[in-house]
């Protein structure tokens, strides 16, 4: 009788134990504030400590830290108040207050919609910062994501009401999976997929010496792609709608707009990869091109180091100096 209460009791723990052990399990997919906890008390890791490109492809060649700059506070500053729209090149941690001669710095996501107050006590000057590849979509039209009014109309309020789970696949892989011992593993399986097998990540791509990783969306056929032709009508179409974002907010209170497109990796160290569209240089030489641009496409070209994270498709830390310095330039014109 004791034996089978004690077996009844050990299936009674065991079946409990699994449970909120699952939930627990559950539960880090489903909290954002777990998982940024649990990384800033270093129980896990950062998955792209090693780059993005490295994370979709585990490639052990590529596993190297990604730069992390130092940077060193401008000496010169203007009375000027600094709005940049970027996307990943430019996000925080990246790029910061101190990378700029600007006495006040604002960042927005380019793809959100926004809203800043122009103060006219400093130069107002919008910089928008897309990488190559979103150049198009995000200028099939003008862009005018950024109000500036402060009569903004209301959103209508949504009354249904959906409810959605806030699991995140991505969240609670990182979370379980993002040690060093699981990046092991995962190298194996790359190594043998790619060796044996033949096959890499479908969303990475290698250069053709196999010294450099690259990002999928650059070299596959379609909008994003370094190689996807252009026509010369787009072409203008693309012109035409980036004055008229200028034209928008200088009328809305900004001194000035700056363009900015950041090269792919695949634009300059893997070119021959396909017959390059060279989009940014027929932007920015077109004639009927109104807006400033900053040319980091000539200066990357230019250079004969590497420029990008060897895991990553961002820039480096002189990469990012090189932008930044155009940049500033810019600024103090």
């Amino acid at each position: 009788m004791d034996e089978e209460i004690f077996l009844i009791d050990m299936i009674r723990f065991i079946k409990y134990f699994f449970l909120y052990l699952f939930s627990l399990l559950w539960f880090l997919g489903c909290s954002a504030d777990c998982a940024k906890w649990l990384y800033q008390n270093s129980m896990t890791k950062d998955e792209y400590r090693y780059g993005d490109l490295y994370r979709l492809s585990n490639l052990s060649q590529f596993r190297e830290p990604v730069s992390r700059c130092k940077t060193d506070s401008q000496n010169t500053i203007l009375p000027i108040n600094l709005v940049l729209l970027g996307d990943s090149f430019t996000e925080e941690g990246r790029i910061g207050k101190a990378d700029f001669v600007a006495e006040n710095f604002t960042r927005f996501h380019l793809a959100d919609s926004s809203f800043y107050e122009i103060s006219k006590e400093k130069k107002n000057i919008l910089l928008i910062e897309t990488v190559e590849r979103h150049f198009r979509e995000r200028f099939l039209k003008p862009y005018q994501n950024l109000s500036t009014q402060s009569n903004q109309p209301k959103k209508q309020e949504n009354k249904e009401t959906i409810f959605k789970l806030p699991y995140n696949t991505e969240r609670h892989q990182a979370i379980l999976f993002s040690s060093d011992f699981f990046l092991k593993i995962k190298e194996l399986k790359a190594w043998f997929n790619w060796k044996i097998l033949g096959r890499i990540d479908a969303q990475v791509a290698l250069s053709k010496d196999e010294k450099n990783i690259l990002y999928g969306l650059d070299v596959k056929q379609g909008i994003h792609s370094c190689f996807n032709e252009i026509s010369e009508e787009e072409i203008e179409l693309l012109v035409k709608n980036v004055n008229k974002t200028q034209d928008f907010y200088k009328k809305a209170g900004f001194d000035a707009v700056i363009l900015s497109i950041i090269p792919n990796k695949t634009s300059i160290v893997s070119p021959d990869l396909g017959e390059y569209n060279h989009l940014i240089e027929r932007i920015q030489n077109h004639p009927n091109l109104k807006i400033p641009f900053v040319d980091t496409y000539s200066i990357y070209k230019k250079s004969d180091k590497m420029l990008y994270d060897k895991g990553d498709s961002h820039w480096n830390c002189e990469g990012k100096t090189h932008w930044a310095t155009a940049v500033n330039i810019q600024l103090k014109m």
